[in-house]
C-alpha cells in the first residue's frame, strides 16, 4: 500500500542578482517561522521516486492557503486510489467532494427558482464546466483562486458550444459563470458548512476589447428607431415600442397581462411582478409609469388573450428576437437586438436628466453599478457639455478672459 508523503513548504530567496537558494520554512510547534528576505513559497512533495515542486505565492497566507490545498488534495488522491470500492475518500478525510456540493447547490437552484427553468440550465452548464476543466481537484476545499484563474484562461480559448469555430467565448460569458461559482461557494459556505475562502469572492473580470472600443452602451438611434417602425406591422411595432418606452426585459413583455396594466388616466403604469411560470429577475417587483403616448396605444389594443402581447395561439411569444431581425434587416438596422432598447431607454432616461437611483429603480437593477454603465455619453454630447463649461464657470468674463 502507498503511504502519504508529507508536503514540504520551501522558500526560493534570491541572494544575488544572478544567485538564489532553496530554504527550508522551519516550524516551531505548529507556527511557520516566515521569512523576511524577498522571494517566492514553493511547495515540495514526492511522488515515488520523483521530487515535485509548485508554485505557493510570494505571501505567507498565499503559502499557507497553497499549502492546505496541496495536502486535501494529496491525501484525496491517495485515499481514492488506495480504496477504489467500498469506502469513499470522504471517509477518510474531511473534505466536500465537488459533485455532491454541486447536486446540492442545483437542487437549492431548482427549490427556489422554480419558475425560472432557463436559469437552472444555465447554472447547470457553469457547474459542468467547472467538473470538466477543474477535474484535477476532488474536493470543494481545494480550490483556490489559481484554479480559477485555469477556468477563465481555458475558458477564454474554448469556441462557443463547445464546436470548432474559430470564434472564442465571449468576455461576458465568462464573468457571467465566474458570478454563478462565487454564488456556489457562497452557498457552500453558508449552506454546507464548508470553511473555506470563496475563491471567486474579489475575481478579476474579463475586459470586452470589442465593447471597450466602441465606448459606450449601444442604443438604437432617433433615425434607426423611425426607419424599423416603417416597417413594422402592427403587432411588432406595439412590441417594439413597449420595450422602447419602459424598459423590459424581453420575458417581461412576452408574459406581461393585461392585470398588469393599470391605464386609468393619471395613473397609467404597469407592474413587473411575479405570476405562474415567471418570477422577475432578483426576485424584485417594480411598478413602471407608462408616456402618454404608450397608454394611448395600449388602450387601443384588441384583448384576445389574458397576455397584452400573446403569439398567434394566445400563448407566450417564443420568437420575438427573430420578428425584430426580419423588421430590422428590411429597415438597413445592424446589431438589433431587443435588449438594446433597454439600453436606449436607459440612456435616454439618464441624457433627459433622470437621476441614476431613478434610472435604477426603473430598470429592477438589484446593484446601481450595472446601471452606471449607461452613463457614458457620446462624442457629440461630452462636447457640448464642454462647450458650455467656460460661461458656466466664468460667467460674463470669458469675452474679456480670453481677448
Amino acid at each position: 500500500m502507498k503511504t502519504f508523503k508529507a508536503v514540504r513548504l520551501i522558500k526560493k530567496i534570491r541572494l544575488a542578482p544572478s544567485r538564489w537558494s532553496f530554504v527550508s520554512v522551519p516550524r516551531k510547534g505548529k507556527t511557520f517561522l516566515w521569512d523576511d528576505r524577498p522571494g517566492i513559497y514553493l511547495l515540495e512533495w514526492w511522488e515515488g521516486p520523483r521530487r515535485r515542486r509548485e508554485r505557493a505565492g510570494v505571501s505567507p497566507a498565499e503559502a499557507l492557503e497553497a499549502l492546505r490545498r496541496k495536502r486535501l488534495e494529496l491525501a484525496g488522491a491517495l485515499v481514492a486510489e488506495q480504496f477504489p470500492q467500498g469506502k469513499t475518500a470522504e471517509s477518510f478525510i474531511a473534505g466536500t467532494p465537488i459533485p455532491e456540493a454541486i447536486e446540492a447547490f442545483l437542487t437549492h437552484v431548482r427549490i427556489h427558482s422554480p419558475a425560472k427553468p432557463s436559469t437552472v440550465q444555465r447554472y447547470q452548464a457553469v457547474m459542468a464546466h467547472m467538473e470538466r476543466l477543474l477535474g484535477g481537484c476532488r474536493w470543494v476545499e481545494a480550490v483556490g483562486r489559481a484554479e480559477v484563474e485555469r477556468y477563465k484562461a481555458a475558458r477564454s480559448s474554448e469556441p462557443p458550444g463547445g464546436g470548432r469555430r474559430a470564434a472564442r467565448v465571449h468576455p461576458s460569458t465568462i464573468n457571467f459563470e465566474l458570478g454563478v461559482l462565487r454564488t456556489f461557494f457562497h452557498f457552500v459556505q453558508r449552506e454546507l458548512g464548508v470553511k473555506m475562502e470563496n475563491p471567486c469572492a474579489r475575481f478579476k473580470r474579463l475586459r470586452d476589447v470589442a465593447q471597450k472600443a466602441q465606448g459606450h452602451t449601444p442604443v438604437y438611434t432617433a433615425e434607426e428607431i423611425r426607419r424599423l417602425l416603417e416597417v413594422c406591422e402592427r403587432e411588432d411595432r406595439d412590441a417594439f415600442l413597449t420595450l422602447l418606452l419602459t424598459g423590459l426585459r424581453e420575458r417581461e413583455l412576452t408574459t406581461l397581462t393585461w392585470d398588469d396594466v393599470r391605464l386609468e388616466p393619471g395613473r397609467e403604469c404597469l407592474w413587473v411582478r411575479p405570476k405562474p411560470g415567471f418570477s422577475p429577475k432578483d426576485y424584485e417587483e417594480r411598478e413602471i409609469p407608462l408616456p402618454p403616448s404608450l397608454a394611448e396605444l395600449l388602450r387601443a389594443r384588441p384583448r384576445r388573450s389574458r397576455l397584452v402581447f400573446p403569439n398567434a395561439h394566445g400563448g407566450v411569444e417564443g420568437h420575438l428576437l427573430r420578428r425584430l431581425q426580419r423588421a430590422a434587416a428590411r429597415a438597413g438596422i445592424e446589431h438589433a437586438t431587443l435588449h438594446k432598447f433597454r439600453h436606449t431607454y436607459a440612456t435616454r432616461l439618464l441624457e433627459q436628466g433622470a437621476d441614476i437611483v431613478t434610472v435604477q429603480r426603473l430598470l429592477g437593477h438589484s446593484d446601481l453599478e450595472t446601471t452606471q454603465r449607461y452613463l457614458n455619453p457620446d462624442v457629440e454630447r461630452k462636447r457640448a457639455a464642454v462647450a458650455r463649461l467656460d460661461r458656466a464657470l466664468l460667467g460674463a468674463d470669458v469675452p474679456r478672459l480670453f481677448a
